[in-house]
């Protein structure tokens, strides 16, 4: 196996193993805090987190070409920011 490829998988997990941590944390300020924006704040963070890690598993064991896989990371990540914009806006 190449190991560009062990790389990649490894900062992939990392990535969503941060992502979801942070998405936690935000999920748990709202629910001390009930600040309705927060909630979308962490489901955007939750959604560009899973998102992102599942374009890479899409990608490299589905056999996505690359400019499909950058593609639908690129519309992921749009939804995620989208919603996030939509909670940071409620507040």
């Amino acid at each position: 196996m190449n190991l560009s490829i062990v790389l990649l998988g490894v900062v992939k997990i990392t990535a969503l193993i941060l992502g979801g941590i942070v998405s936690l944390m935000a999920y748990r300020a709202y629910n001390r805090t009930r600040i309705a924006g927060l909630q979308f704040f962490a489901i955007g963070l939750a959604v560009l987190t899973l998102g992102t890690f599942l374009v890479g598993v899409f990608h490299h064991i589905g056999g996505a070409s690359t400019i499909t896989g950058m593609t639908l990371e690129s519309v992921i990540i749009s939804i995620g920011f989208v919603v996030m914009i939509y909670g940071l806006n409620q507040t």
